[in-house]
């Protein structure tokens, strides 16, 4: 199930950092307008990574068919969870669901780092540890990503190593009181990620400042078509496509031909995109191929907020030979 979401990004994105190193996040989070732009800033950041599309989901709830998970097939553009004994127990699931991000925690620490206006680069003093810097004041920032970190052998030694007179304050995802008390007695102040990450105030012990973490000036640039196609991902304008795999496909080869002179996608290529690898003889119609390019098409255009009339001028008919991608105005990075 996808997440949803009433505190802050950056403290998301630290909760679910307790799993481990590397941290990830399964499907797209139920955001604020305002918190959903700063994710896809993110995403282009190298914060967050979107490696690839889930295409198996969980075993049926309460059928008996025996399977460990179910294969997730597209059917008339819906994504749905199949099982191998009846098609009553199959899923309609939301494409959302199946995006798998994943959490680059030396980029978030980077980024925290810069929020709270430091000029040290992050440095790992213990796994899952990192020292930010030291802040106006004389105290020195620390990030945990596991409220376990600091429990490690011999920390509190690498620390006052480093920082011998200085105080710490600690940002960690900790909810022990007794925990918190003891740090306190070693001269490390916890402060938890929702309140580090509220908006600044100058009683607070550590002052991160959320609009500088979130809207990171970042060059989006809003023609910008992203593909990568062994991923099966795609964005347009820095944000993400929602589209079936085999239409990802398809979208490989349109893009491919448009980074080789803006060359135009036969027929034929498509077909094969369509079919894929697994059964290329299965029978494929110019129907589908426009359904393909239709779907796309309007994927361009929600990515970008443009009426879905526009979808034609991003990608044009060729008559008796293809679909083109119109370069300029897009412009294709493939990765």
């Amino acid at each position: 199930m996808r997440c949803c979401v009433n505190e802050s990004l950056p403290a998301l994105l630290l909760q679910r950092s307790e799993g481990g190193d590397p941290a990830y996040l399964l499907g797209v989070p139920d955001l604020s307008p305002a918190a959903a732009i700063a994710f896809q800033q993110l995403l282009a950041l190298g914060v967050v990574l979107h490696p690839r599309v889930l295409d198996t989901w969980d075993p049926c709830a309460s059928c008996s068919c025996g399977a460990e998970e179910r294969q997730v097939r597209w059917i008339d553009g819906t994504p749905v969870a199949i099982c191998p004994l009846s098609r009553e127990d199959d899923d309609a699931l939301d494409p959302g669901d199946l995006q798998f991000f994943q959490i680059s925690l030396s980029r978030l620490a980077e980024l925290v780092g810069r929020a709270a206006a430091l000029d040290d680069r992050p440095e790992q003093i213990a796994p899952r540890l990192r020292r930010l810097g030291r802040m106006a004041g004389g105290r020195v920032l620390l990030l945990a990503t596991s409220s376990s970190a600091v429990r490690g052998a011999g920390v509190f030694d690498r620390l006052r190593s480093l920082d011998r007179s200085a105080r710490f304050t600690l940002i960690a995802n900790m909810k022990s009181a007794i925990e918190i008390a003891a740090l306190e007695e070693r001269g490390i102040d916890v402060v938890t990620p929702d309140e580090a990450f509220l908006v600044s105030e100058p009683a607070r012990p550590v002052r991160v400042d959320l609009n500088r973490l979130l809207l990171v000036t970042v060059t989006l640039d809003p023609d910008m078509l992203e593909v990568n196609p062994m991923a099966l991902t795609a964005a347009f304008g820095g944000r993400a496509l929602r589209l079936e795999p085999r239409h990802m496909r398809v979208l490989n080869v349109l893009a491919r031909e448009a980074d080789d002179g803006g060359a135009v996608a036969t027929r034929d290529d498509l077909y094969r995109a369509l079919v894929g690898a697994d059964d290329p003889d299965a029978p494929v119609n110019d129907a589908q191929v426009d359904n393909a390019v239709s779907s796309i098409r309007g994927a361009l255009c929600d990515a970008r907020g443009l009426p879905r009339a526009e979808g034609k001028r991003l990608i044009v008919a060729v008559r008796g030979h293809g679909y083109r991608l119109v370069t300029p105005p897009l412009r294709v990075l493939i990765k």
